[in-house]
């Protein structure tokens, strides 16, 4: 019998084998069009990791995470389960013990350099939504308020790493160009709470931290709030909605004023921090009157913003 009718099943056997019947490592094999890659990982990663640090107390919270590293341009592939096992081992380092996001996003990072040795530079970013009881501010009534925090950390070979941590907070904006327009050919006086659009607003504070440098994410969620021209409140009665209106209106502010307030705010918070720290700051209006949204925002670092803030 002809040995031809064997080759297609040769063909399968030793595409999937090596030498002696070993597994070929596909990732290691050159592309055919050769390039580095800067991120490749898994997303959306959720894992049991329950706590955080809010105003010195536990909060509970389940993230969601991000894992890359970087691809060098003669491997076609890497080996992304490694990925998953670096984030399971720092879960289970972290089991049962209070931790900062930003940390465990560090020790994932540095995880995936040991696990992929091929790889110059790791990142892991991580989001996570926070639970906190919320008082109404007259009546007091209890409620509570979500808010969203980030983290997120970038490891090279050289051994640093650069940790990132913010946060992602809902409050309101009231229009003061409408109710400027409002006020035209009326005297009425100057606290009166003159009506205009009010809408829901959603604001970013996000800051990189140094090596050994803890935050208590309970500031940044202050700053970002007392940008907004209110707060808003789980549970309100009808003296905490009056309140809540009243002061929207005599605080009336673009979503450029809420990003200003809290560089501002950031600046005055910090000033232990280096002026190479670079800070995220951002406002998206969810519009009442149009069908779009508005967005404003800045990146810069901590040291120009000190400049400016005294007037350079």
């Amino acid at each position: 019998m002809s040995l031809a009718i064997y080759k297609p099943f040769a063909k399968l056997l030793f595409a999937g084998l090596g030498v002696f019947g070993m597994p070929l490592d596909v990732h290691r094999e050159r592309p055919k069009f050769e390039a580095p890659i800067q991120r490749v990982g898994v997303v959306s990663v959720r894992a049991p990791i329950s706590y955080l640090s809010f105003d010195g107390k536990k909060v509970l919270m389940v993230p969601e995470f991000d894992l890359f590293i970087d691809l060098p341009m003669d491997l076609k592939g890497v080996h992304i389960s490694r990925n998953y096992e670096a984030m399971v081992e720092v879960v289970e380092l972290l089991d049962g013990k209070t931790f900062r996001l930003e940390d465990a996003c560090g020790l994932m990072a540095r995880e995936l350099l040991k696990r992929h040795e091929y790889a110059s530079r790791s990142e892991v970013r991580a989001k996570g939504e926070v639970i906190t009881p919320k008082r109404a501010p007259v009546t007091k009534a209890k409620g509570y308020e979500t808010f969203d925090v980030f983290a997120s950390a970038v490891a090279r070979r050289d051994g640093s790493i650069r940790r990132s941590i913010g946060v992602g907070v809902v409050g309101l904006t009231a229009c003061p160009c409408a109710q400027e327009l409002l006020k035209e050919g009326v005297t009425l006086p100057d606290d009166f709470p003159f009506g205009t659009h009010v809408q829901r607003a959603y604001g970013v504070l996000m800051t990189e931290l140094p090596e050994g440098y803890e935050l208590d994410v309970k500031k940044l969620y202050d700053i970002v709030e007392r940008s907004f021209s209110s707060p808003t409140y789980g549970t309100l009665k009808r003296a905490d909605e009056k309140e809540v209106v009243e002061r929207a209106l005599k605080n009336p502010k673009f979503a450029e004023d809420c990003v200003r307030s809290m560089m501002d705010g950031f600046v005055e918070s910090f000033p232990d921090l280096g002026d190479d720290v670079v800070v995220r700051f951002y406002v998206r209006s969810e519009e009442s009157i149009h069908e779009h949204d508005l967005v404003a925002e800045s990146v810069c670092e901590l040291g120009r913003l000190r400049s400016m803030r005294n007037g350079g």
